[in-house]
């Protein structure tokens, strides 16, 4: 027995897991997202022995806005992904698009305006940005079973703000790229004219 406590692997997952489950998905759907109808959706266990869970949202304006939470098996954090894309032709609701191949999505030239909430939206120096020092989605250190419960929490709380707070990141996207690439449903990209 060591000094200090450490929690398996499976427990990490399992924790960070549950908090996706009992706080992530319920306040992403208060706000208006909804499982993934694509067809290439992971939406819990995935192949890698994580889960991924990926969640969409049609705005009137034809803006699909999506997010991808990722949580591996090898680190701390949970990971929350955020593209939007303006669609062409317009879908009248998400439900138009069951079933539709979502791979292009993921792909290169779309993948390049993904944006992690809170880390690839940070201007300054880590050294010298508050919110990434101590409002990190992962837990944190500790050094007894006590601790690991704290940082699950502190981590709950951090996501709860965050989430019900989604339009900040969203509009982050939009400081960061400006506008959203145009795809057909199958995410293959339109040339502007």
């Amino acid at each position: 027995m060591g000094l200090f406590f450490k929690s398996s692997a499976k427990e990490l997952l399992e924790v960070r897991n549950r908090i996706v489950l009992e706080c992530g998905i319920p306040l992403l759907e208060k706000k208006g997202f909804k499982k993934s109808p694509f067809s290439t959706s992971w939406f819990g266990r995935d192949s890698l022995q994580g889960y991924t869970y990926e969640l969409c949202r049609l705005n009137p304006d034809s803006t699909l806005q999506i997010i991808e939470i990722q949580i591996t098996r090898q680190d701390r954090w949970i990971k929350f992904i955020l593209n939007i894309f303006k669609l062409n032709p317009n879908p009248e609701s998400i439900n138009q698009l069951n079933d539709v191949d979502g791979l292009q999505y993921k792909l290169p030239p779309n993948s390049i305006t993904e944006m992690r909430l809170g880390i690839d939206d940070i201007k300054r120096p880590p050294i010298l940005n508050y919110d990434f020092m101590f409002r990190k989605h992962k837990i944190g250190s500790y050094y007894s079973k006590n601790g690991f419960s704290k940082r699950a929490k502190q981590l709950k709380r951090i996501i709860e703000t965050d989430l019900n707070n989604i339009e900040y990141f969203v509009q982050r996207w939009y400081k960061m790229h400006k506008r959203p690439i145009i795809t057909t449903w199958e995410g293959h990209q339109i040339e502007e004219v």
